[in-house]
């Protein structure tokens, strides 16, 4: 599975859209009482984890995501 090719597209409220291939993975955003972090969220909204760097994070994301379509997480 390794290296897994993810995109990362800017939304139109300022979030970032991450997707393997033409799925989306999860959503990246800016904490907004934390500047500095990133607040990661699956495709249906729930709350992943917070990270200090927003393309690690939606590498996380992704790699979350390739698991869960293989039924592994």
């Amino acid at each position: 599975m390794f290296p897994l090719d993810y995109t990362t597209d800017e939304s139109a409220k300022g979030e970032f859209i991450v997707k393997v291939g033409e799925d989306v993975a999860g959503h990246v955003s800016e904490d907004a009482e934390y500047p500095g972090l990133w607040v990661l969220q699956d495709a249906d909204g729930h709350f992943m984890a917070l990270h200090h760097d927003r393309e690690n994070g939606a590498a996380f994301l992704a790699m979350w995501f390739a698991a869960e379509e293989e039924g592994q997480p």
